[in-house]
């Protein structure tokens, strides 16, 4: 009998102190998986369909995370095709790798959280190193799929490098990259 009122106390007590078991305890997410989809904006070739996959690591709460991601896209022009019949790249394809931290001052309000970073830009078979800035927003949507681990995402980001043509004089390029998509929490 003493020992069933001791129980019902310190339960009492837990619940009054804010205290929870163990198991109610929420399971603190440290990673997310996203897949994203967007446009890019290569400087001066006008704007194509950009996918990508985004790897992230959240850390002091989930204010600070790292992310590794990997894009997709093309540098198909209209604008080149119709001032220049020249090939200025060997390929049409471009890939780019992202490697950047971000600090998100809210995460559950609507104040966007800021990126900067580096990445490698691989533009038509010439890769060069760039700095990203940028922003976004994770946005948690609860009970999709019967899980609280899904949320919908976006991002716009600016590569920054500098670039040569046909060998002319280098120039600084800004590649503007949009993208929303649904980021998996585990």
């Amino acid at each position: 009998m003493i020992q069933k009122a001791t129980v019902a106390i310190l339960i009492l007590l837990s619940m009054q102190l804010g205290f929870h078991s163990p198991m109610n305890a929420q399971t603190r997410i440290q990673n997310s998986l996203s897949i994203a989809i967007g446009a890019y904006a290569a400087s001066g070739f006008g704007n194509n369909l950009y996918g990508a996959v985004r790897y992230n690591y959240f850390f002091l709460g989930g204010r600070y995370f790292v992310e590794a991601s990997l894009g997709v896209s093309s540098l198909k022009s209209r604008v080149l095709e119709n001032v220049s019949r020249a090939q200025l790249f060997d390929t049409e394809r471009l890939f780019t790798y992202e490697f950047v931290i971000a600090f998100d001052a809210i995460p559950a309000a609507a104040v966007p959280f800021v990126v900067v970073g580096v990445a490698g830009v691989n533009q038509g078979g010439t890769s060069s190193f760039a700095g990203v800035l940028g922003l976004g927003k994770r946005i948690p949507i609860p009970g999709l799929f019967g899980t609280n681990q899904i949320g919908f995402r976006y991002d716009v980001r600016d590569q920054i490098f500098s670039q040569t043509i046909n060998n002319s004089d280098p120039f600084i390029v800004h590649n503007i990259v949009f993208s929303v998509g649904l980021q998996l929490y585990f």
